[in-house]
């Protein structure tokens, strides 16, 4: 019953309230989709806040570390300070941990304990809201698990510090003592590396489960208001359809050409100032129609005067018009392109796909569509362009406008751009954090001198074995550095057989294959345009680590096979090694990422960075396929036209 008197109601108000109502409807529920999107933004927000935090638990731990290691080595207090001073980060967010698990936290202990772990102050209060909200969801309760797995293991190093203080400020220290203690740390280190995986893994499940259960939680929204909002506008539409039935009879004898035609008028309402609208608006077409003409020819005047070659295509893609900067970008003549297919031009079909549905699609909106594509020129030259395309209305229906122009200088100035940022961001690498090695190294020179002047004793020589370790270890991490920052800097592209670049590759590594009694399976290969030293470089890192990493107990085997297919030559390096979590599929291509300590394999990080960005160069892709203990194919492809 309330129901009904409620669509009586709503029936017999005026069109303008029944359309506040609408709106009014629909805002609300908008209001709530808005909420429930500033809610996962915060919360999103507040995981990746728990990712930096471990990402700077990580930084301090192994910081921690390294100044422990000196102060064993040089007995240098400054070093013990700075181990104190880096630890005080996993203690913070250990207190946070701590209180936030009580049942009545202290909401001001857990505030300073993130501000010691240095978290953003501005993050403090949403990352303890996620704690506190979403602690019992399974993603978050496991992170929350490893978080607390790796602490103790960190905290191990505290009394191992200070023992060792403890004995480098005794009397009499002993170097067995101090080693002993030293050689405590690594297992430390190791047994942490596993739960920071884990926790940062483990959050980034839990993002992609919020953001799923948003999404569809913003779908169920949208569809509320999308239905909503139809069922409103039927019931208006019925109300009004008496007068709307008279104006569109006038209509269509107006569109048949009789411009004398006009609507009656009923009532004052709303319908009725639409009726009166249309007589006013047939009556001054009547007008219009004669300056047509006269625009139509001030129309082609500006069009052949664009600054922008410009064409004008129907909606299905046709060539109707075309101006003067049109023939001059590519070469054609005007009667050449005239009804022909605008791929004649812009040859990417992938990219001009569904331009007609969005084109027409934008016109409600007065807007259009801007986008990078190749361009052709008659005589088959490509140039980048960027095209603008516009709906206008024309006496022949909606059709399409595009204006062009080519941006090749635009394109080379990004990529210089790019090169330089590749040379900034090394230049800052090399004078700051290669820096630290050199410490080391001058550490250990000075105490090498100070113990020259007599015959040297084990510890000297335990002091001279760790200058080498470093001077060795920081020669290896420069020379793959450089080689990373110059991986298409100079070079150019070439015709290339790969066929003899795996051979003079094999042939270089052929030491280590004997070494090793690997067997190795290559495919026919092609001819391709490609960089010539960073092809030969890819090959060589990717049958590098096959060899690195092949499973003790077996005979390695390695086969490089290749099929084309997509316009692209795809390439599979495949080995039967210790293979590679699935987790870890993406992290091994970011530089410096290691899955393994430097004592299990040696190597600075950077091989299969190398290949990514040497792919990448080549406007190719790669990716791994792999599972532990079966070995790995890693893929890449390479555009043919490249």
């Amino acid at each position: 019953m309330k129901s009904f008197i409620l669509f009586k109601w709503f029936n017999n108000i005026s069109i303008a309230k029944k359309l506040y109502f609408t709106v009014g409807i629909m805002a609300l529920l908008i209001g709530v989709e808005l909420f429930a999107l500033f809610f996962s933004i915060n919360t999103l927000s507040s995981v990746r806040a728990y990712v930096e935090g471990e990402g700077l638990w990580s930084k301090a731990q192994k910081d921690a570390v390294y100044h422990l290691l000196r102060y064993g080595i040089a007995h240098e207090e400054k070093d013990y300070k700075k181990f104190k001073e880096f630890i005080k980060v996993p203690l913070g967010d250990s207190k946070a941990r701590t209180e936030l698990m009580k049942p009545n936290p202290d909401l001001e202990i857990v505030r300073q304990g993130y501000l010691e772990g240095r978290n953003h102050p501005d993050d403090i209060d949403g990352m303890i809201k996620l704690f506190r909200r979403f602690s019992k969801i399974s993603y978050i309760h496991k992170a929350i698990y490893y978080w607390g797995e790796a602490e103790p293991i960190a905290l191990k190093l505290i009394p191992i510090a200070d023992s060792l203080h403890k004995e480098i400020n005794s009397a009499a220290p002993s170097l067995q003592k101090v080693n002993e203690l030293l050689k405590k740390i690594d297992p430390i280190t190791e047994n942490i590396t596993g739960p920071e995986d884990n926790f940062s893994y483990t959050l980034g499940e839990g993002s992609r489960w919020l953001e799923d259960l948003v999404l569809k939680l913003l779908f169920i929204i949208a569809l509320s208001v999308e239905v909503s909002g139809l069922l409103l506008a039927i019931s208006v539409s019925r109300s009004i359809q008496k007068g709307l039935t008279e104006i569109i009879t006038a209509n269509a004898s107006f569109a048949k050409g009789d411009l004398s035609t006009r609507a009656k008028v009923f009532s004052k309402d709303e319908i009725g100032v639409v009726a009166t609208s249309f007589n006013t608006m047939s009556e001054g077409l009547e007008k219009s129609i004669n300056e047509l003409a006269q625009a139509k020819r001030k129309f082609k005047g500006l069009l052949e005067a664009a600054p922008d070659a410009i064409i004008i295509m129907n909606n299905e893609g046709l060539i109707k018009l075309v101006n003067a900067k049109v023939e001059k970008l590519f070469g054609f003549e005007r009667s050449e392109l005239l009804s022909q297919k605008i791929e004649m031009l812009l040859p990417d079909k992938n990219k001009l796909a569904g331009i007609k549905n969005t084109i027409l699609f934008e016109t409600q909106k007065n807007e259009g569509l801007v986008m990078d594509i190749t361009g052709r020129k008659k005589d088959g030259t490509a140039f980048p362009v960027e095209v603008n395309f516009s709906p206008i209305q024309t006496e022949e229906g909606i059709q399409i406008s595009a204006a062009l122009r080519d941006i090749s200088e635009r394109k080379h100035i990004k990529v210089l751009e790019n090169k330089n940022k590749e040379l900034e961001q090394f230049a800052y690498i090399a004078s700051h954090d290669l820096q630290e090695p050199l410490n080391t190294i001058t550490s250990f020179i000075s105490l090498f001198e100070a113990e020259n002047k007599i015959k040297l004793d084990e510890e000297s020589k335990a002091y001279l074995g760790y200058i080498r370790q470093s001077a060795e270890r920081m020669t290896e991490l420069i020379t793959d550095i450089l080689q990373y920052s110059r991986i298409g800097g100079k070079s150019q592209t070439d015709i290339i057989d790969c066929n003899k670049i795996v051979k003079d590759v094999l042939d270089d590594m052929n030491a280590s294959i004997l070494e090793t009694k690997t067997s190795i399976e290559v495919d026919l290969l092609p001819i391709t345009n490609a960089y010539p030293v960073e092809l030969r470089l890819l090959f060589q890192n990717l049958l590098s680590n096959a060899i690195k990493f092949r499973q003790k107990n077996m005979p390695c085997l390695i086969k490089i096979s290749y099929k084309k297919g997509n316009g692209n030559h795809h390439f599979t390096v495949e080995d039967n090694g210790i293979g590679i979590d699935e987790k870890y599929k993406d992290k091994i291509f970011i530089i410096f990422q290691r899955l393994h300590g430097t004592k299990q394999y040696e190597g600075t990080g950077i091989g299969l960075a190398h290949c990514k960005k040497i792919v990448e160069l080549h406007h190719g892709k790669i990716w791994l396929e792999s599972k532990p203990g079966t070995g790995s194919k890693f893929h890449f492809i390479l555009p043919e036209n490249d």
